[in-house]
C-alpha cells in the first residue's frame, strides 16, 4: 500500500506542476448551469492518468468516461482540479484529489493543497499525514461548538423545499463553512479545522480521497450512493460527532 502511496504522491506533484502553467488563465473550455470545465482540468487529468496507469489498476476520473455502473474491486478514483470555479476565479482554494477503492472502501488518499503547497497523505493503517506530520481530527464534542463545511455540489437538487429542510438542519452548528471544494474541506476536517463535512449527491472522485484521510486521522465517515453517475451522500466527522451530526442531517 505504500508503494501505490508513493506513486498516487508522485502523480499529484506532477499535476500540480501543470497547473502552476494555467494558474493566470485556466482556459475556459465550456461553462454549464452550475460547472464550467477548463483545459487545465484535461491536461492535470492526462498527467496524473500516465502515472496511475502503469499500476495496471481501473481508474475512474471526473474528466475520462467510465462505462461501467459499479466499480471494480480495486479503483483509482480522481479529480484532477477540484474547486475549478475557485481555480478560474483565483479564490485560493482547490485541491488535486487522488484516492484508491479497495472493495467500494477508501483506504488511500492524496490531496494536493494548489495554492498553500501543502499535500494531505494516508494509507490504510499508517495514519493521517500532512506535509509529513500526523493529523488527527478535533475533540469537539457538541453540534453547537462544531464547524460544519458543506456546500451545494452541482448534481445536487435545489428544490426550494430541500433547501429550507436543509438550512433547518445546519442551524444546530455553531459556524457553517462552503469553501467549493469537498476534497479542502475533508482535509480541514482531518486536522481539526472543521468537525463535521456533509454533502448530498457529491461525486465520489470529489470525496475518496478525503474520506480516507478521515478515517486515518481518527474519524468517521458515511457514503450512501444516490445514483448511477457516482454521486453519494457524505457525512465525515470526529467520533464524537458522528451519531449527533448523522441523526441531524443524513435522511
Amino acid at each position: 500500500m505504500i508503494n501505490k502511496l508513493r506513486i498516487a504522491e508522485k502523480a499529484a506533484e506532477k499535476a500540480m506542476e501543470v497547473a502552476s502553467f494555467f494558474l493566470n488563465d485556466p482556459q475556459v473550455l465550456s461553462s454549464g448551469l452550475k460547472d464550467i470545465k477548463t483545459l487545465a482540468d484535461l491536461k492535470m487529468n492526462e498527467q496524473i492518468l500516465h502515472e496511475l496507469e502503469p499500476t495496471g489498476i481501473s481508474i475512474l476520473s471526473e474528466e475520462t468516461d467510465f462505462l461501467e455502473d459499479e466499480l471494480p474491486d480495486e479503483c483509482w478514483i480522481v479529480d484532477p482540479l477540484d474547486g475549478t470555479y475557485n481555480f478560474s476565479r483565483k479564490y485560493l482554494c482547490a485541491g488535486i484529489s487522488i484516492g484508491l477503492l479497495k472493495d467500494s472502501i477508501p483506504v488511500l488518499g492524496v490531496i494536493k493543497d494548489i495554492f498553500n503547497n501543502i499535500t494531505y497523505s494516508c494509507a490504510i493503517g499508517h495514519g493521517a499525514m500532512k506535509n509529513g506530520k500526523k493529523i488527527e481530527v478535533s475533540k469537539i464534542t457538541e453540534l453547537k461548538d462544531a464547524i460544519l463545511a458543506t456546500g451545494f455540489p452541482s448534481g445536487a437538487n435545489y428544490e426550494t423545499n430541500d433547501l429550507l429542510k436543509f438550512v433547518k438542519s445546519v442551524q444546530e452548528f455553531k459556524k457553517i463553512r462552503a469553501i467549493g471544494s469537498a476534497s479542502m474541506m475533508l482535509s480541514h476536517v482531518a486536522e481539526g479545522v472543521f468537525d463535521v463535512y456533509y454533502e448530498k449527491d457529491i461525486y465520489l472522485w470529489d470525496v475518496a480521497a478525503g474520506l480516507s484521510l478521515v478515517k486515518e486521522a481518527g474519524g468517521q465517515f458515511l457514503m450512501k450512493r444516490t445514483g448511477k453517475t457516482f454521486r453519494y451522500e457524505v457525512l465525515a466527522s470526529n467520533n464524537f460527532l458522528f451519531d449527533k451530526a448523522k441523526s441531524l442531517l443524513v435522511k
